[in-house]
């Protein structure tokens, strides 16, 4: 039995002494960025903005762009699961504090852009997180 999954999330950055980059450690141990399933009746966007808010506390955080869509599969029991994952560029404003949801993450930190590369854990993710830095700095 084959099943379909949709998820949103971002590659938030802001400007703080320099371009500094979220990444969360999720419950695999893996740094990434925030993402999670888009509920019913709910935009990419909006599951994006949502997931950033739980995962990390962050409210003031907006859609630049969207900048990949990820295909995956993996299997859970019985089940293979292809998923689909909507990345958006965002950027933070002011100095907000982190907040972990630690039901969810283990870990939410901001990194300078070459740490953040060094950190990234999983396959095609890197490339995906040098585009969104790329824009971002090109936009600022």
């Amino acid at each position: 039995m084959n099943s379909k999954q949709f998820s949103a999330g971002g590659i938030v950055i802001k400007r703080s002494n320099g371009t500094k980059v979220l990444l969360i450690k999720d419950r695999f141990g893996k740094w990434t960025w925030p993402k999670g399933h888009i509920e019913k009746g709910e935009t990419s966007e909006d599951a994006a903005l949502r997931e950033i808010t739980e995962e990390t506390g962050l409210r003031n955080v907006s859609i630049k762009e969207k900048i990949d869509v990820k295909g995956y599969e993996f299997t859970e029991g019985e089940k293979k699961i292809y998923k689909t994952v909507d990345v958006f560029l965002l950027e933070a404003s002011g100095d907000e504090d982190i907040k972990v949801q630690e039901e969810e993450i283990d870990l939410a930190e901001w990194f300078s852009p070459e740490d953040a590369l060094g950190k990234i854990d999983y396959e095609g993710s890197r490339k995906t997180l040098e585009k969104g830095i790329r824009i971002f700095e090109n936009e600022n």
